[in-house]
């Protein structure tokens, strides 16, 4: 008997989509169609449709990292960065007790992210997995694209002002996006204002852009835009190669694209996820940003505020 994949998904000012399905693999150069979904790097891309490819993975548990395996790959990634300058994203996974109804849990986090891409889904070959991510990769709606720089996280109650370093890593982000806009030779480029945007128990900055579109190069920019220095570090490929060399996980689904390609198009950076594992735990990925002045401490306290726009929602259900 076939075991079906089974995704829900909730696109802000939207309805509730539930379907029942396969998740497909598609090949390099392939445009995929409908809720898609890739890893970190990109180069595991699937799409979720109808016919089935037989895979079957066996779970296995992620590791979850101490204080003190975080704060030693921690000085690693200073020591790097003191030597070779730039930024690099430093990730790590954190288990907690899951909830006990997944289904009343996806629509808990509906109800309190409104703004933010809420998903959960379910396959026999890629896991099951929920989120809710607040950062939108690339929207298009009638040939018109969006996509936002969301780079700098305080949580919502700290009151103390933005720093010059953090305005700066910003825009280095900011920056890095409109020149792939640049780059993909699109018209009609609008850069906005800084500003900050909150996202439940944090609040970031963000800047915005809109330009034209044409349906034909979605997917493309889509691949350019991703991964962001936001999620990677800069320059980006030293910063993959850096993660790549120190971190102890696969940061599988965590950072990669996730959203739904069709008529309006909704693609997200997928933050703030678990993954559901064999047992009654919730295994959330988390990172932050390190520059050679980074405190390890502080780093570890901004993924666990990260951490809390999952947990006070599973605490509050």
């Amino acid at each position: 008997m076939m075991a079906y994949d089974y995704i829900s998904y909730r696109i802000p000012g939207q309805k509730i989509v539930r379907k029942k399905g396969m998740f497909q693999r598609i090949e390099k150069g392939q445009s995929p169609k409908g809720f898609v979904l890739t890893n970190f790097e990109g180069d595991l891309v699937y799409q979720f449709g109808e016919e089935h490819d037989g895979s079957f993975a066996e779970w296995e548990k992620p590791f979850v990292a101490t204080n003190l395996d975080y704060l030693k790959n921690a000085e690693v990634f200073i020591d790097y960065l003191k030597v070779n300058g730039g930024k690099a994203v430093l990730s790590r996974i954190k288990d907690v007790v899951g909830p006990e109804d997944r289904w009343e849990y996806f629509l808990a986090l509906c109800e309190a992210y409104p703004n933010a891409f809420v998903y959960t889904f379910t396959s026999a070959n890629l896991g099951s997995w929920v989120g809710a991510t607040p950062e939108i990769l690339l929207a298009s709606k009638d040939r018109v694209g969006k996509t936002m720089a969301l780079a700098g996280t305080r949580r919502s109650d700290d009151e103390i002002v933005w720093t010059e370093k953090e305005f700066e890593e910003h825009e280095l982000v900011a920056d890095y996006i409109e020149n792939n806009l640049e780059e993909a030779d699109l018209e009609g480029i609008i850069r906005s204002e800084r500003k900050e945007k909150v996202s439940g128990p944090v609040r970031h900055l963000l800047t915005d852009f809109t330009f034209d579109l044409p349906i034909e190069k979605e997917w493309e920019l889509a691949q350019k835009l991703h991964p962001t220095p936001a999620v990677s570090g800069w320059p980006v490929e030293s910063a993959l190669q850096l993660i790549r060399s120190n971190e102890k996980h696969d940061r599988r689904f965590y950072t990669g694209i996730i959203g739904v390609i069709g008529d309006e198009t909704n693609l997200y950076v997928n933050l703030r996820c678990a993954e559901y594992g064999d047992t009654k735990k919730m295994y959330l990925y988390l990172g932050g940003g390190f520059t050679k002045d980074s405190d390890p401490e502080a780093e570890w306290e901004e993924t666990e505020n990260k951490a809390a726009t999952l947990i006070n929602v599973l605490k509050n259900g």
